[in-house]
């Protein structure tokens, strides 16, 4: 019997979905095992997505730990119909957000109308994921501000869905459509001489 690539990763993202429900409801019971098996698991992704979004080091393992504090609280208010990705990765923004905002005291929100959305993989050219350690991309990335910031990331390196980013940052898919467009804007004006440059 063949499987095809997609099968095997839907599979294998089905299994570890399964292990960190199951992970939740040890830590609901005050299981500390499976908070540090928890923490293990989600630690790199974590400190990746709060530095993307905060752009301050000295931020990232408090907020780990603030999520995880949360995670330890609130284990049994889970909903098992939420990816509990999408549930953590809630945590951590809304923690995240909040730590910057009070490191920065000033926190802004774009609120300019969706237009008509563009694909910004084909601007880039060779893609966001082949640019990702590259001064150009962090030059584009430090353009947005915390919450487009949180899209680019949450979309393109967590492979979250607009209808699940919505739900974590609780609010309108329509507004997480509005900021990965003028993310993607954004991104495409400050890496534009990069796809320019002859190749």
């Amino acid at each position: 019997m063949n499987f095809s690539r997609n099968h095997i990763l839907a599979n294998k993202e089905s299994g570890q979905t399964d292990k960190d429900i199951d992970l939740i409801l040890r830590i609901s019971k005050s299981d500390e095992k499976a908070l540090e098996l928890l923490y293990r698991n989600y630690y790199a992704r974590l400190f990746r997505f709060i530095a993307r979004i905060t752009r301050k080091e000295d931020l990232i393992d408090e907020v780990i730990n603030e999520v995880m504090f949360v995670v330890w609280n609130k284990a049994s208010t889970y909903n098992h119909q939420c990816q509990p990705s999408t549930w953590i990765f809630g945590i951590a923004y809304n923690k995240a957000r909040q730590a910057y905002s009070n490191a920065t005291n000033s926190f802004e929100e774009s609120l300019d109308e969706l237009d008509n959305d563009s694909l910004f993989f084909e601007e880039a050219n060779s893609g966001i994921r082949q640019l990702e350690t590259s001064d150009w991309l962090e030059s584009a990335l430090e353009t947005l501000s915390l919450d487009q910031r949180a899209v680019i990331e949450l979309t393109y390196f967590q492979g979250l869905h607009y209808s699940e980013i919505a739900e974590l940052m609780d609010c309108p898919e329509n507004t997480i459509k509005t900021r990965m467009h003028h993310a993607r804007k954004k991104m495409a004006s400050v890496l534009k001489p990069f796809n320019d440059a002859p190749k």
